[in-house]
């Protein structure tokens, strides 16, 4: 009797388990049809706009599964895409105050938050959440919080927040956005040494390189003025047409025309068209009108350009005297045009301007306008 009451022992736990293994599925299931149940009774409240209670009902559904708050930052995220920044708001704002969320849920929430709150203009609640991530080391919030600071014309704010958590801001775009809040703040408040701490960063930025050159021009330090614009030149020569006039006077006042005349030649092969112009001007002063003639002739034909064009036809005017007058009139139908035609381009969006602007006023990207290229171009 012993032996058998032993042989059926097994038997008793499998029975055991098997009833155990049914019931959590019963239960299991009965949970599920708990949610799908208040689910679908939330939807079709906010499906006829009854926001309030739809959004009382979804929820509820927190407190059944956490599993469900990827489906509720789904339907925020619609509700943003469509312009309805209330309703957004609403369900982060619900979603925040739930506890049993993680850490990483409750990050993620807070950043969508802060975006509703961009979106809809209430900048000082965007910035105090952005303000909670970043302090947490959360790197997502950077960006936002960049974008906020230029919107808001908070260049000190966005300075301290980055010297405070540096190790944050590491991409290109970041760090020309924080060189230009030093150059701004240094502007409005004539602070040079904000710009000097710009130029120090250890990302090069545009931006410090020509203001700290244009400063020292207008209070005539043209050996400064050489230094910086020269690193700028060499650095990125598609600048050259921001400052190669007031460049080309530093070295004149300085007598040193001969160096000038040198860096136009060291930038000859990935200049645009005004350094090749330069060039040629170079090759003029030197008695060589028929060698600039031909060099610019054979420039232009590999790549054509209007303001070229320009410059050759007055090459051509002044060696052939008879026909001085007809160019000269093409010349000024040929300005006239290159007049009509922008002369700065955005890099990133492609907006254009005839104006300069640091700050892109269409993607909002920082250093991203140049002078433009091209056939109409520098």
């Amino acid at each position: 009797m012993l032996e058998l009451l032993f042989l059926l022992l097994p038997v008793a736990a499998a029975y055991g388990y098997i009833m155990g293994k049914n019931s959590a599925k019963n239960q299991a299931h009965e949970q599920n049809r708990i949610i799908t149940s208040e689910y679908s009774k939330g939807l079709k409240y906010l499906l006829d706009r009854e926001e309030d209670q739809g959004l009382e009902h979804l929820i509820k559904l927190l407190e059944v599964s956490a599993d469900t708050v990827e489906h509720y930052l789904t339907l925020a995220s619609l509700f943003r895409k469509r312009g309805e920044l209330d309703r957004a708001i609403k369900i982060h704002e619900l979603l925040l105050k739930q506890p049993a969320l993680e850490h990483a849920d409750l990050a993620v929430n807070r950043l969508e938050l802060a975006l509703d709150y961009i979106m809809a203009g209430m900048l000082d609640s965007a910035e105090e959440h952005l303000v909670i991530l970043i302090k947490s080391e959360h790197k997502e919030a950077i960006d936002p919080m960049l974008s906020l600071y230029s919107q808001m014309r908070e260049w000190q704010k966005g300075i301290n927040m980055f010297e405070a958590h540096r190790n944050l801001v590491t991409r290109p775009q970041q760090l020309a956005t924080i060189a230009n809040y030093y150059c701004e703040a240094g502007i409005e408040s004539e602070n040079m040494e904000l710009i000097e701490r710009a130029f120090r960063l250890k990302y090069k930025a545009m931006r410090p390189l020509y203001e700290l050159g244009k400063q020292a021009f207008i209070q005539k330090d043209f050996v400064k003025s050489i230094y910086y614009w020269r690193e700028l030149a060499t650095f990125k020569p598609v600048t050259v047409p921001l400052f190669i006039e007031d460049l080309e006077s530093s070295y004149k006042s300085l007598n040193l025309e001969e160096q000038f005349d040198e860096l136009i030649e060291e930038l000859l092969c990935q200049g645009g068209v005004l350094i090749r112009i330069k060039y040629c001007e170079v090759l003029v002063k030197n008695g060589e009108v028929e060698k600039a003639i031909l060099f610019l002739t054979a420039s232009l034909k590999r790549e054509p350009s209007i303001r070229g064009f320009s410059f050759l036809l007055q090459l051509l005017g002044e060696k052939q005297g008879n026909m001085t007058e007809v160019l000269a009139q093409i010349d000024k139908l040929v300005k006239s045009y290159i007049a009509t035609k922008h002369e700065y381009q955005c890099q990133h969006c492609g907006f254009s301007s005839h104006t300069l602007y640091w700050l892109c006023p269409s993607c909002k990207h920082w250093e991203t306008i140049l002078p433009s290229k091209g056939l109409d171009g520098y």
